[in-house]
């Protein structure tokens, strides 16, 4: 199994696809009880299995991701079935788990190396062991398979203030999903799911190879990729609801924009994860493809008028799982 990429948009090879199975809501995750109380909507999520008609919903809609993905000559990977409602003892924590349906949460990778991330997510912290044989595939063909520092979650390391969570410096936290490669720059966004430690720490472990360049002041709630979707070399797909052209990085300013000012917000079973702009969470399989929800009509038709060819495949439960097609994968090859 080859790894290597370096990019969101050169020709997809071999991904991983997440899984729903056995998904369940956790107990007893700090970080997740307080990104909960934050929320705006009642009521609020509660602890507990995800019923088995949103998980089948959801594999269905998996397999049939990923025979289209097969269609396009990718090679798909799957994480093991866990049982998430399981108990784990941690440092301080005992809880359950959640899911594997976004495997790019917590998987990042760079060049022939993947990093298992230091997510604020207690709850989250042994799903690494889901990817173990894809893991022992990739470590036997040459891969340089890493685990970031544990990040040691206390009520100190994320404080709610001013309606948002803000998380200590004390040490490295971020999700995978906090980043997006652009060759040889990783975009990492600061918010409640990344702290500046963690870019410190992924700079020191790229080395002079990569150049992370951090962005914050723009997303505070969680990852980067329903805010920037990259399509090619030269073009980005921004929100224009929490992006201007004057906050880009300066390396972001010459791309083409395709400016997204609205996405459909799609159905969810009883509490919405995710916001409507999971709609924004597109995969690109190559710098003319892209995958697209096809509840998200008007941002089919505004790709499809700039040139691009959009594969439309239903995910019912994007906003209950919390993640789109970007989200639901980690890209494992793509073409150089």
């Amino acid at each position: 199994m080859k790894v290597f990429t370096e990019n969101e948009y050169s020709e997809l090879k071999s991904v991983i696809v997440g899984r729903p199975d056995k998904a369940n809501w956790p107990k007893g995750d700090i970080y997740f009880d307080r990104l909960i109380q934050l929320s705006t909507y009642e009521p609020k999520l509660k602890s507990g299995p995800v019923p088995e008609q949103v998980i089948k919903q959801a594999g269905e809609d998996a397999y049939a991701f990923i025979d289209r993905l097969e269609d396009q000559g990718v090679k798909v990977y799957r994480p093991e079935i866990m049982d998430w409602k399981r108990t784990v003892a941690g440092l301080n924590h005992v809880t359950t788990g959640m899911h594997s349906w976004s495997a790019r949460d917590l998987l990042l990778a760079v060049g022939n190396m993947v990093i298992e991330c230091p997510t604020p997510f207690v709850s989250r912290q042994h799903e690494h062991m889901a990817f173990q044989e894809i893991k022992n595939q990739a470590i036997a063909d040459g891969c340089r398979w890493i685990a970031a520092p544990v990040a040691r979650m206390e009520p100190a390391e994320c404080v709610i203030k001013d309606g948002k969570i803000k998380l200590t410096e004390r040490y490295p936290i971020f999700d995978a999903a906090n980043v997006l490669k652009f060759d040889d720059k990783l975009l990492y966004l600061v918010s409640s799911t990344g702290n500046y430690a963690g870019a410190k720490w992924l700079q020191n472990v790229v080395g002079s190879e990569y150049e992370v360049v951090v962005w914050d002041n723009v997303y505070n709630f969680a990852h980067i990729d329903s805010t920037v979707s990259v399509i090619n070399h030269n073009t980005v797909m921004l929100n224009a609801d929490r992006v201007s052209g004057e906050i880009l990085p300066k390396f972001l300013k010459p791309f083409n924009k395709i400016w997204v000012h609205d996405c459909e917000a799609s159905k969810f079973h009883k509490f919405p994860y995710a916001s409507k702009w999971i709609g924004m969470n597109t995969l690109t399989i190559n710098p003319e493809t892209v995958f697209v929800d096809s509840v998200q009509k008007s941002l089919i038709k505004q790709l499809q008028d700039y040139g691009l060819n959009v594969i439309d495949i239903e995910l019912r439960h994007s906003r209950t799982l919390g993640g789109g097609f970007h989200c639901m994968t980690c890209d494992l090859e793509r073409s150089l």
